[in-house]
């Protein structure tokens, strides 16, 4: 049968991309069908990563780190500054070179690359095989990684309940912003709702005088337009006569995980799984776990021509163990911010932290005096971290 492959990945992002890498053994025919010419074009991401989250799953190239961060810094909404020196080493990536590299690698290890095409729908055609329906043609895969991002229908089609609560996603804009004024090696984030409301606004410097800066705000607070507005007012107040491009906008599920990761022969990661930090919006980390993970169950699922689909939930299993109970803490702390966190809220964690030594502040302790009335939050907070 032609176009017919052992496991087909849909999406080229970070989780699509590292699975099809690590789906690739000897034996195995594995493609990667992508709805935009290239993978990593439009960037819609803060590209912001702990060393640790990335190092773990992939070598990192020196060309995919753009910056090093060595301080964050949180802004209350009356402009308190509470400087964090003792972070984590943090990188900001170049997305677009880190994806297309990777996709490169799984072409390399011998995946077939497929663009410009967009998957239509996925039916189980027999008991061992699912037929793809795209764009232009169709291809039947053995086993199927949907990794397509948060607008996913795919999944939906195949019977996972999709909905996104407007509370569990984020409307998103974001621009990459060049001006003397951006502070080359600290992340910065605004609170307030003057700022973001049920959000905030940041600025990731990607050195040189550049920095991704964006906004998200809860999708109960949203209108169309709003958070691009919103965005170019906060970039005219904070970088005045700054060269302002690359301006896009998106969602972010701020979710628990999709239930659940498998059915049958299919598997989701990734921001089409709500794989992403619920209180952050960060999930870059998540993704790359997520793809390795499930990429690699993939592959050892096969016995020459025999698939055991049973195996495949391994990848749940480990999800769970690993980010699933992280993600799942941080939704919890989400859930509390936004009912309590009003701008007094913020205030009163700036002032108590204000004449602190930044050098004694992580995010720990940030998180620790959030949720210090509550012993439930602050044992959660506290997990996760570790």
């Amino acid at each position: 049968m032609t176009n017919s492959y052992d496991i087909a990945v849909v999406g080229a992002g970070p989780a699509g991309a590292i699975a099809a890498l690590n789906a690739c053994k000897p034996g195995l025919k594995v493609c990667i069908i992508e709805r935009k010419s290239a993978a990593g074009i439009p960037v819609r991401c803060g590209e912001g990563i702990g060393r640790k989250g990335l190092v773990s799953y992939i070598e990192p190239r020196p060309e995919w780190i753009k910056n090093s961060i060595k301080h964050s810094m949180m802004v209350s909404p009356s402009g308190i500054q509470i400087r964090i020196a003792n972070v984590e080493e943090s990188y900001i990536l170049d997305r677009e070179k880190m994806d297309a590299d990777i996709v490169k690698m799984a072409v390399a290890a011998g995946a077939s690359l497929v663009t410009d095409t967009t998957v239509l729908k996925i039916e189980k055609s027999d008991s061992s095989l699912y037929t793809i329906k795209t764009s232009s043609e169709t291809y039947y895969s053995k086993i199927v990684i949907i990794a397509d991002g948060v607008e996913s229908k795919i999944a939906r089609s195949l019977g996972w309940n999709t909905t996104l609560d407007l509370k569990d996603i984020e409307t998103c804009a974001f621009a990459r912003v060049v001006s003397p004024l951006i502070d080359k090696d600290t992340c910065v984030f605004y609170t307030g709702s003057n700022v973001a409301p049920g959000g905030y606004a940041w600025v990731f410097p990607r050195g040189k005088g550049e920095a991704n800066v964006g906004l998200g705000l809860s999708g109960l607070n949203s209108t169309p337009g709003k958070a691009k507005a919103l965005l170019n007012s906060f970039i005219d107040r904070e970088f005045p006569a700054s060269r302002v491009y690359y301006n896009h906008c998106g969602g972010v599920p701020a979710a628990k995980w999709l239930k659940p990761l498998v059915k049958d022969g299919v598997m989701i990661v990734g921001d089409a799984a709500h794989q992403v930090n619920a209180l952050s919006g960060g999930g870059i980390s998540y993704s790359l776990f997520a793809g390795k993970t499930a990429g690699t169950i993939a592959a050892s699922a096969f016995n020459g021509n025999t698939v055991n689909y049973e195996a495949l939930k391994e990848y749940e299993n480990k999800w769970k163990k690993g980010f699933g109970k992280q993600q799942e803490r941080s939704f919890m702390l989400k859930e509390f911010l936004a009912k309590n966190g009003n701008d007094a809220f913020l205030e009163r964690i700036a002032k108590s932290l204000k004449n602190e030594n930044p050098e004694k502040i992580n995010y720990l302790r940030v998180f620790l005096k959030t949720f210090a009335r509550n012993p439930l939050l602050l044992y959660k907070a506290f997990k996760l971290f570790k």
